[in-house]
């Protein structure tokens, strides 16, 4: 039977790194068909990694198997785990918050550390995504029992959520990460901008005028809007606005107006 099993990485694809964790799939699994979301995520991105897995694993469709390997801590104590969630998708990495955006859509209803002593696990100590994540998946698709690849836990780690505060007539947030064309990512909702009447948008002084879609902001440049994540998100019109404006994350967003 054919299975899915997505690869989500930190890797890059110059080194091999991928090619040799897709190659160690097949030749446990063969029937696998591999698809590729991302290799291209900054270096230790553990947010970054979030987000990417949050918008890409709700539009697989039932028992897909997702692997993520952007992983700091290699070789350390910290947990390699097996989740499935209640939209029965599979979810395979290091337990240190890279599923914590996805497991907000759809809750863990069972998580399992991964065993390391098993005939399929061979010992590494800086790519386990080669070593432990890459046969695990293989051998869950191929029928092995997710009690007989780990055993349950209950408790995952989760990145720190960083909660907007209202002062007045000011909602204030930051920027915490960047996509490739350069917009800033904040953690203000569309929820938390859903009764308010917006006047003003401001980061590091610059003005961002809130539109509704990119070219709305053609004349201005900067624009401000809510993006497909449902987030504000602080841009530039066919520029990269965290070169142009010198964006960083945790830089301090003021949306002014009546809440």
């Amino acid at each position: 039977m054919t299975r899915l099993i997505t690869l989500t990485t930190d890797f890059g694809t110059q080194d091999g790194y991928v090619g040799a964790m897709k190659g160690r799939i097949l030749s446990l699994y063969p029937q696998a068909q591999l698809v590729d979301i991302s290799h291209d995520l900054e270096p230790q991105a553990l947010l970054q990694a979030s987000w990417c897995l949050a918008r890409s694993v709700p539009q697989f469709p039932a028992e897909t198997i997702h692997v993520a390997v952007i992983d700091p801590d290699v070789g350390s104590t910290r947990y390699p785990v097996l989740i499935r969630t209640a939209q029965q998708q599979w979810l395979i990495g290091p337990d240190n918050g890279i599923f914590t955006e996805v497991l907000k859509q759809q809750a863990a209803v069972e998580i399992y550390h991964i065993y390391r002593e098993t005939a399929w696990w061979q010992a590494h100590q800086c790519f386990d995504g080669l070593a432990l994540f890459a046969p695990v998946a293989a051998s869950l698709a191929g029928g092995l029992l997710p009690s007989d690849i780990g055993h349950p836990i209950e408790q995952l780690v989760s990145l720190p959520n960083v909660p907007t505060r209202l002062e007045r007539d000011r909602l204030i947030g930051e920027i915490q990460v960047f996509d490739r064309f350069g917009n800033a990512i904040t953690n203000i909702t569309a929820d938390d901008l859903q009764h308010s009447v917006v006047t003003e948008i401001y980061c590091q002084g610059q003005y961002f005028p809130l539109v509704t879609h990119y070219a709305q902001g053609a004349e201005q440049t900067a624009l401000a809007l809510i993006n497909s994540d449902g987030r504000l998100e602080l841009s530039h019109y066919c520029g990269s606005a965290r070169q142009l404006f010198g964006l960083q994350a945790k830089m301090e967003v003021v949306v002014k107006g009546r809440f």
